[in-house]
């Protein structure tokens, strides 16, 4: 019921918002709307509109030409509707919010109308104070192993450690409530945190850039690996596509090596896990002319320090080939060595895994 109030609510500001804006004679992009309506108008009147809300405070959508885009959401006051309304009236006076309420139509369609029940498990209909709901969710915290228990047990790459201290900061507002399309000028503390991280990550590691997207070890991959192809044609040499991966490596390398467009040879490694050295040379040579990346881990999935590591590099680039190191163990090195330093081209960081924030904060 609660859902339904606030769904209900928020249509109703968006219609009476959209009749008002009729009202002061602009054009609405869609009869139909829920949360979301999207004004036409000229460029030059958006850019003064523009303006005009940013003086207030306020932002629109304004990224597609003769667009602007309004969103409304659960926290939107009548108050906010009599500031858009003002805005975009540029100075001529405003219709009244109780007319409007009441000349508003419906936006949305009978046939997207559901008329079906919907939340009905038990669950959802069981707790409906704050004490029972607050009893349930610690009841399922009782069900997770955490650090309130023991270790966490997920894999040897994973740090086991989030202190209070690095988790804290994400509760702060300036942290967590600014929009995520806010205009570049109105976020320049995050574009100070955001280079000065680039800089600290680049001397952890000793590479020449960084990129700070995307947010996940495997897509990190994936990125890396397009890169490199993105290397290779630009040399005139896009017909580079064979990857060489060990048969120890993490289940993404060849998967995101697929999907970059590349085909994965296996190399073999011995029974303790290190790469055969041997039998990787002679796989780089037989494929010379088509060779465009080795993906390495380091340490590997073994915890295994390849001993050999600049001369498994040195072979693939005598061979034409460039060198991904996944960094799902830059744990273990992380302040001993530098990657960028002793061979590999491209490499990506899991931020869970060695820098302490919480998993599923991505790589």
């Amino acid at each position: 019921k609660g859902l339904k109030v606030i769904a209900e609510r928020t249509l109703a500001m968006t219609n009476i918002l959209a009749t008002g804006l009729k009202k002061l004679g602009y054009k609405i992009q869609s009869e139909n709307y829920f949360d979301t309506i999207t004004v036409l108008e000229n460029d030059n009147l958006i850019n003064q509109i523009e303006a005009a809300a940013e003086g207030d405070k306020i932002n629109f959508r304004t990224t597609t030409p003769g667009q602007i885009g309004i969103s409304f959401d659960e926290k939107t006051q009548l108050s906010d509707i009599e500031n858009v309304l003002k805005i975009f009236a540029m100075g001529k006076p405003t219709p009244r919010l109780e007319d409007l309420a009441k000349e508003a139509k419906e936006s949305l369609p009978k046939g997207l109308q559901r008329t079906s029940p919907y939340l009905q498990h038990p669950v959802f209909n069981a707790y409906h104070s704050e004490t029972e709901m607050m009893r349930y969710i610690r009841k399922l915290e009782g069900r997770d192993l955490s650090l309130t228990r023991s270790m966490i047990p997920l894999g040897s790459c994973t740090m086991k450690l989030n202190a209070a201290s690095e988790l804290y900061p994400i509760t702060w507002p300036e942290v967590n409530s600014l929009h995520p399309f806010v205009p570049l000028e109105q976020a320049a503390g995050y574009l100070e945190l955001f280079h000065t991280l680039e800089n600290y990550l680049a001397a952890c590691t000793g590479f020449d850039a960084i990129s700070l997207q995307p947010n996940s070890g495997a897509q990190g991959e994936y990125a890396g690996l397009l890169v490199l192809r993105k290397y290779h044609i630009s040399r005139g040499e896009g017909h580079r596509v064979v990857c060489l991966i060990p048969s120890s490596a993490h289940g993404t390398n060849p998967a995101s090596a697929v999907m970059a467009g590349m085909e994965v040879v296996v190399t073999r490694c011995d029974k303790n896990g290190n790469i055969d050295v041997e039998d990787l040379r002679e796989k780089a040579i037989l494929h010379k002319d088509r060779l465009a990346a080795l993906m390495i881990t380091y340490p590997s999935t073994h915890g295994v320090f390849e001993e050999e590591i600049v001369k498994i590099c040195d072979i693939i680039h005598e061979n034409g080939g460039q060198v991904y190191m996944d960094g799902a163990n830059l744990n273990a090195q992380i302040g001993l060595c530098l990657p960028g330093k002793f061979g590999p081209d491209v490499c990506h960081m899991n931020l869970h895994k060695t820098f302490c924030i919480p998993h599923g904060g991505g790589g």
